[in-house]
């Protein structure tokens, strides 16, 4: 009796450690976010969809050149960065009414919960949305992989 009530907190307590450690990956997502590196970076903003089959991720990088993204995958995490350049104007502007867009690096480090195929990754740019496919698989291995982004037109 003694020992199935020791087996039970035993169990309960590897839950409670288990659902501590998401909750620690969440916030440290969080405030990565929240806190770019230096005035002049940004975290693009992004929506990740899971289905039975694959975990997309839709990451908003409006005016950003396919070359000038870095996205690689790894067991653990996605990670998205690179540069935003200002857009050319040709009138020197007096002064500024409003500025809301972001310019400069952008960084964005999503870390995996789900076992996916890296080498079964897609990534795809079409109007300034980066959509990242991942294949969901049973293993995980510790392997990163530079993916390629293809321009659709």
């Amino acid at each position: 009796m003694i020992s199935s009530s020791v087996r039970l907190e035993n169990l309960e307590l590897q839950r409670m450690k288990e659902r501590t450690v998401r909750l620690f990956a969440a916030l440290e997502e969080a405030l990565e976010a929240d806190s770019p590196d230096s005035f002049d970076s940004f975290s693009p903003a992004i929506d990740i969809c899971e289905s039975k089959s694959c975990v997309r991720i839709y990451v908003e990088l409006p005016g950003v050149e396919p070359e000038k993204i870095d996205l690689t995958i790894s067991a653990k995490e996605v990670v998205i960065e690179g540069d935003k350049l200002h857009s050319i104007n040709p009138e020197k502007a007096l002064s500024h009414y409003c500025c809301e867009r972001s310019y400069g690096r952008f960084r964005r480090r999503i870390q995996l919960r789900w076992a996916v195929n890296i080498n079964n990754t897609t990534a795809s740019l079409s109007n300034g949305t980066l959509e990242i496919v991942l294949s969901k698989l049973e293993d995980r291995r510790g392997k990163a992989v530079r993916i390629p982004i293809a321009v659709e037109e």
